[in-house]
């Protein structure tokens, strides 16, 4: 391997910032903005759960049209890179914009809701397709891509931990009759972090490997269809709507299980969403181990992931709200168990990308991050989905008494959708391999070094 592809420990806290970057979004999103528009902005959990789904509509169509742009996007910079530095400040203020609770009529607030939640999901996916597909031209080197998310995947869970402690600090800091004032204090701190990170990313890595073809030759039908003909490549996108959703669904509920079934308050809260935050920090490290040992294989890992976070999740349907540390203990595992196949999970969308190349020739690393990022955007619209639809039939009213069937409803949202979505993802990945079988060359995450 070319000494060119090796990268500095620079680049890489460099490029794990571009990922810390992007999972304010997925933070913010996932723990926080349910719970924001039910109980601060004021929109019912019905209109909340469909908004989720018209946004992903959008994103549909979006998601692989940047993607496919991108890589026929030939700067002095390289193809990806510039996304990141023309759309920082718009990302870094679309997530500040989706936070504010403006004192609108219930129609009015519905609508700002729907026209702010799109202006991010579109910011997002412009600045964040580019960056998943950056791997690619970073390195051609398997052991140095499998390094950069070692680093990557701790910065990337920083974001979690900022956004765990800052919301619900502030929130105790206004107190709850200044809710809406203490989310947006906290996330204008948030939005201004985005902006930093991304422009890091940018001005701290460099895009080294050129296409084989001139891109421009190369179609989106091209790329769609050469995705389309790659079976593996298929169930992976799969994989990432379920496991999204298993994951996703844990960290949305968490604020409804914390508060309405342990019948705890928002330093609580604040505590559990950092204890998870933290579990994503140090999962990476110990799969990483793990696979450097020869204890799990690449895939192997990520089945473990799966099957772990399920089992884990599942245990809660036993646990009674007088229970609350076991039952914070066993979410907590669930979360550590999920997030130990993520070094495996975002090498795989370059992975995917080579193999594609191989079989057509046709340049596919950002079309590739792009149908990634879909798959995992539609696993968080399914989620935000099911938790409005599920709080919704059970009688959820935001202010008001939780009956038992409310309370029925978060234990199913918390526990068993995640437990039956995990255990989807393994048996996906049952059928998973990227193996050439002319070559018969595995994908090149299995070729890990040992030290």
């Amino acid at each position: 391997m070319q000494n060119a592809h090796k990268l500095s420990i620079k680049e890489k806290i460099c490029f794990g910032l571009g990922d810390s970057s992007a999972n304010i979004f997925l933070g913010m999103t996932m723990m926080f903005l349910p719970y924001f528009y039910t109980d601060v902005l004021g929109i019912s959990a019905g209109a909340m759960g469909l908004l989720f789904v018209v946004a992903r509509l959008v994103d549909a169509i979006y998601d692989p049209i940047i993607g496919s742009r991108a890589d026929r996007t030939p700067t002095r910079h390289g193809h990806y890179r510039p996304y990141l530095l023309w759309l920082a400040v718009p990302y870094g203020l679309s997530c500040l914009l989706v936070f504010l609770a403006p004192d609108f009529s219930p129609t009015g607030k519905l609508v700002y809701a729907y026209v702010t939640y799109l202006f991010l999901i579109l910011m997002y996916a412009s600045t964040v397709v580019p960056y998943v597909a950056l791997l690619t031209s970073l390195t051609a080197d398997p052991q140095e891509r499998l390094s950069a998310n070692a680093w990557r995947f701790p910065l990337a869970k920083m974001s979690f931990l900022i956004c765990s402690m800052t919301v619900p600090l502030f929130v105790a800091w206004y107190g709850k009759e200044n809710e809406a004032r203490a989310y947006m204090m906290a996330m204008s701190m948030i939005a201004l972090l985005a902006t930093l990170f991304m422009l890091s990313c940018f001005f701290g890595t460099k895009e080294r490997i050129k296409p084989a073809q001139p891109v421009h030759t190369t179609s989106f039908l091209d790329q769609a269809k050469a995705a389309w003909r790659a079976r593996p490549v298929v169930i992976f996108f799969i994989f990432k709507i379920t496991s999204s959703i298993a994951f996703v669904i844990k960290g949305s509920v968490t604020i409804y299980f914390v508060k309405y079934f342990l019948n705890k308050g928002d330093s609580f809260v604040s505590g559990l969403l950092s204890a998870t935050a933290i579990a994503g920090i140090i999962a990476p490290m110990i799969a990483l181990q793990l696979i450097k040992r020869k204890k799990l294989s690449a895939l192997g890992s990520l089945k473990f992931a799966q099957l772990g976070g399920g089992l884990a999740a599942l245990a809660l349907f036993f646990v009674g709200p007088e229970q609350f540390w076991l039952a914070v203990t066993l979410l907590v595992v669930s979360v550590l168990f999920a997030e130990m196949g993520a070094i495996m999970a975002w090498a795989l969308p370059s992975d995917c990308a080579d193999y594609c190349e191989r079989q057509s020739g046709i340049k596919m690393s950002g079309f590739i991050a792009a149908g990634t990022l879909f798959s995992m955007k539609l696993g968080l619209a399914i989620a935000g989905g099911l938790v409005g639809l599920v709080l919704s039939l059970s009688g959820y009213h935001a202010g008001s008494a939780i009956s038992g069937q409310t309370m029925s409803a978060i234990i199913f949202l918390i526990a068993g959708v995640p437990a039956i979505f995990h255990g989807i993802s393994v048996l996906l990945l049952m059928f998973f391999s990227l193996e050439d079988k002319a070559s018969q060359r595995p994908f090149v995450s299995q070729q890990i070094k040992e030290s």
